[in-house]
Order: C-alpha cells, then structure tokens, then sequence
C-alpha cells in the first residue's frame, strides 16, 4: 500500500544531524509532525539519538502564522534511556521558523525565546553515573543555544495512534498547551488582556481560527478589552507569548467573558511558565431552529450546584467520619447567608465532590468543572464547619478545586485538596 502523502507544508519528517565538533559522533533530531486540526494544531513526535542515549517525546506545534509554528512547552517522555533529559526540555522552545530556496527541500530553523537564570542548567547533570555527563551537555547545549536548522527529508505525515490524542486532550490527561473544550451558546465574548505580574514590555499575539486579532501586542496601561465574534462550532484562541519581557517570564494573562461566566487563561499558571503558547478552546453551539410557535426563555441564571437526593445518606456519612479533616482556614462573617463559587482552575479531569455544613449534607456528587458553579448555603449563629470530601480522584488525582466564598460585599478565594483519606475542613464565624 502506497504512503501517504501531504501538500501542507508542515506535516511530515524533518531531521538534523547536529555535530559540534569534528571528532565526536552526531546528535540525530528527527521531529515527525501530523496532519493539523483546523489548520492550527499540529501533534508531533520528537527523537533525540546520541551515542547510548535514546529520547522519544510527544508535543504540540501550533501554527503562529505562515512561517512559524510555535513550540509546546510541554514535550511528554515516551522513551528515555539509559537517562532522562528532564526539564532541560524546556530549552527547546520559541518558533520553528519554515523558508525554502528554490527547489531544494524546506528547513525549519529554531528561533528561542532565552531561558536564563531559572536554574536548571545544572539540574540532573550529576544525577546518573558519571560516564553520562559528557553525553548530557552536548544534549543539553544543543537544546540550550546551539542553532538547530532541521531539513524536510518526507512529506508523509506522522499517523500514530497518539496523533488524535495531543490534538483532543478530552481523551487524555496530559496537558500539552490546550486546554479542555468549554460551550457556549453566546456569539460574541469579551476578550481582555492584561499582565498579572508587573508591566515589563511583555509581548503577545492572538490567533482565532487562523486569523490573527493581535500582533505583537505590548501589555500596557493602554491594553483595551475588545468584542470577540465566535464562529458557529469549534473556535481555537492560540495565545502567544512573543518574549519574556524584561521580568521572565511572561505573564499575560488572556480572559473571555461569555454566557454570563468569566475564564482566565494565563501565563502565570505553573504549567505554563515559560510555555510559547496556551490554546484555549470554545465550542459555539449550533443555533436550534426557531419553533413555529414562538416562545419567550427567560434568562438562564449562573450554574447552582444540586441539592442531594432526600434519600438515605448513611453512606456518605460513615465515609466521610471514616476520613481525616485538614483544617484549610478560618473565615468571620456578618452576613447569614453567603455564596460559595466553586470551579476546577487547572485541568478538568472528572473530579466530583460533596458538601457537608455543621453535618447536613447539602450537596452531593458535584462535578467541578471549568466554569464557575454557585451554591447558597445558610449558616447558624456562631460556629460552622463546612466540610468539603473527594468523592473521586478525576483522572489527575488528587481531588482539587478553587474556591471563592462571597460575603460581607468581599470574596475569599481558597484552594482545596481532598483525597480518599482526607478532606477539607473551612470553619466560618458568623457574628450577628
């Protein structure tokens, strides 16, 4: 059966044979990229050959313009051996920068965006028998600061069985650079930019299905919210980070408001420091066909979590006295009644809960989700123990979720982390 072969001027095998020196063997990189999505995301397979060593990683390339390709942070180790490179993989970054000469075969060079000072130059050098440290620094020089310009040697695009899996991170945990699916119905948004740290000349660009909204845009004072018209069905938001400024790294942080919800899409999240991109992906739903009838929907109200069953909670009570409390923090309040946000603020991964107040459940089985759910609760005078359990550990364990309680006209944000042995204990005052 013939190969497959691709016109699109990404896809397919690129290699070099890096030899920094006469006398030493060459550090083969092959880099084997598939057939986009939306002609944006493109899922590939790394190699790193030298000597004994052999790497093999999983990543994802997304396409900045048309001559660049952003490189994922994250590069996901299949095979390392007879050491691992670590975060060293971290170097490999910035832009695959595509050119051709006539009719000679396309070459990608390496643009990067400089990690200095992060301490990890010396990580791991030492960590293996001593035989290997010659061998880590002609790798981790390469990835380093050595330029690397890699040819086209086919046009036949990588098919395994990993392919659709970087590419659709709902049937994976592993985070690559994009983020879980979120559906809308609203057709148009508010995008925001702004820089969470200090503004230091960091730079970004903004792509949408391919179209670019900001290009090398500054993070500044001046930084304008703008209307975001979405695409009926699968819109791509690939967020570039174009330098680390002058205080690496970047911290710009990209927010979209829609159907009444607020997300956050930032650089200053821990798994994308120092990343080139984050891709955050919203799926208009269709427009249902109007009836022939005509009716009115009132507004839908913010997501409440449910009440549970007023069935037996036996159960769930001998489960959750069978656990160890952590006491997460304590909280004086003057209001009765106060609202608890509740949303998963990295990854959602399936992790579910339940609520326990002064020993009444008063929600159970709850989904935390990416977007934000409310939940009313009523205290008592005095003393309330509010009592958070994992009912799961999701597929990312442990069982976490960001919480925000709103009362008094001010918020309180709180990280939990629950287990199957422990849960969160929250102790709310509330003073009449």
């Amino acid at each position: 059966m013939p190969a497959v072969t691709s016109n699109d001027q990404w896809a397919g095998t690129w290699k070099v044979d890096y030899k920094p020196w006469p006398h030493i063997p060459a550090v083969t990189m092959q880099l084997q990229i598939g057939m986009p999505r939306q002609h944006m995301l493109y899922p590939a397979l790394l190699s790193l050959d030298y000597g004994e060593f052999h790497g093999s990683y999983y990543l994802l390339l997304v396409r900045k313009n048309e001559q660049q390709l952003g490189i994922g942070r994250g590069k996901y180790p299949v095979r390392e051996t007879p050491f691992k490179l670590g975060i060293w993989m971290m170097y490999l970054n910035g832009t695959f920068n595509y050119s051709r000469k006539g009719n000679e075969p396309p070459v990608m060079d390496i643009q990067r965006m400089w990690i200095k000072d992060f301490g990890i130059f010396m990580k791991g050098l030492y960590d293996d028998d001593e035989i290997y440290v010659s061998t880590k620094v002609t790798l981790r020089d390469m990835l380093y600061r050595n330029p690397i310009q890699m040819k086209k040697i086919d046009n036949q695009p990588w098919t395994g069985a990993e392919a659709q899996r970087i590419i659709y991170p709902e049937r994976d945990s592993i985070y690559l650079g994009l983020y879980d699916r979120i559906d809308v119905d609203d057709s148009t948004g508010q995008l925001t930019i702004v820089d969470e740290d200090q503004l230091d000349k960091d730079t970004v660009t903004l792509v949408h299905n391919g179209r670019t909204l900001l290009r090398s845009q500054e993070i500044n004072e001046q930084t304008q919210s703008q209307r975001l018209r979405l695409d009926t069905g699968m819109n791509l938001l690939a967020f570039f980070a174009d330098n680390y400024g002058r205080l690496p790294p970047n911290t710009g942080d990209m927010r979209v408001a829609i159907d009444g919800k607020k997300y956050s899409f930032d650089f200053s999240d821990r798994s994308n420091a120092y990343a080139t991109f984050l891709v955050a992906q919203l799926y208009r739903r269709p427009v249902p066909e109007k009836p022939a009838t005509a009716t009115v929907t009132p507004p839908s109200a913010p997501p409440v979590a449910s009440m549970p069953p007023g069935g037996d909670t036996a159960a769930l009570t001998r489960t959750v006295i069978s656990r160890k409390d952590q006491w997460v923090t304590t909280i004086k309040v003057k209001q009765r009644e106060i609202t608890l946000e509740l949303w998963d603020a990295q990854t959602e991964d399936g992790d579910s809960i339940s609520l326990r107040l002064n020993e009444k459940w008063i929600v159970s089985g709850f989904p935390v989700k990416k977007q934000i759910q409310e939940l009313k609760i009523t205290l008592q005078p005095g003393e309330n123990r509010l009592q958070f359990m994992a009912d799961n550990l999701g597929r990312i364990p442990p069982n976490t979720a960001a919480l925000r309680i709103l009362f008094d006209k001010i918020s309180r944000r709180v990280d939990l982390s629950t287990d199957m042995k422990r849960n969160n204990m929250i102790r709310i005052i509330y003073e009449e």
